[in-house]
């Protein structure tokens, strides 16, 4: 990635740390993904009131809000209400929140394999209001922009035909974008300081957990457009969603 691709890639949404848009990115076909179509986002809800402002003069016209109801609740998007904004709002929660884990955390990459596996109905419902938001931006976000964004983001690039190690450095650029954020959970979150470190290790936006996941959907569902079928997404919302990113 060039400096000025990196450059115009990272947005100054000015309270958000992880915005960025999927355009720039090469294709195994020779093509190349669309500069704002689909933006990635953490928390809307830190947004300054310029921040909002930069976010609508980029030309997003729909926020889809990863988040779960009480995460919703407990910071409120900006654009839920309805307004003068001009930005459409949907809040598809990826998780659903009534379904508890049936094991464990291992690991990030089994974490990721248990969402795709356990919540299709969730994402095939998010790619269809990604095909079908009205003309303009996407901008896609949860609460940090890695785990819940991180998936769909890289499922729309792997439609897209983005090579599988341009999508896991997509992916990894997050933990230099929440660098700070990390930081600071890190100094002053709960518990013990040596707890905190553990658990940051954990969760660390490593490119080889994006890679264990496209590998996973390959190699169990034939790859990101079977599952996206098999998940109830129509072919004509697949097409849209191709022409809307590249």
């Amino acid at each position: 990635m060039s400096i000025e691709q990196r450059q115009r890639r990272l947005l100054a949404f000015e309270g958000c740390y992880n915005a960025r848009d999927l355009g720039g990115y090469h294709t195994r076909d020779g093509r190349e993904t669309r500069w704002g179509a689909v933006v990635r986002a953490d928390n809307l809800a830190r947004l300054t009131p310029a921040g909002r402002r930069s976010l609508q003069e980029y030309g997003v016209r729909r926020v889809i809000d990863l988040r779960k109801p009480e995460e919703l609740e407990m910071h409120p998007n900006p654009f839920a209400a309805t307004g003068t904004h001009g930005v459409d709002f949907v809040n598809i929660s990826l998780v659903d929140p009534a379904v508890t884990p049936s094991e464990a955390f291992t690991t990030l990459a089994n974490d990721y394999k248990r969402i795709v596996d356990s919540f299709a109905p969730s994402i095939a419902e998010i790619m269809m209001s990604i095909a079908r938001a009205p003309e303009g931006t996407v901008l896609i976000h949860c609460h940090a922009g890695k785990d819940r964004t991180g998936i769909i983001s890289a499922m729309l690039l792997d439609l897209a035909g983005v090579p599988e190690d341009v999508i896991a450095a997509d992916y990894a650029l997050t933990a230099e974008c929440n660098r700070k954020l990390e930081d600071d959970w890190l100094e002053n979150g709960p518990g013990e300081r040596e707890w905190r470190v553990q658990e940051q290790a954990k969760y660390v936006p490593h490119a080889y957990v994006m890679r264990e996941l496209l590998d996973h959907v390959r190699q169990r569902y034939g790859g990101t457009e079977p599952y996206l079928l098999q998940a109830g997404v129509p072919e004509t919302d697949i097409a849209q969603l191709r022409d809307r990113l590249l």
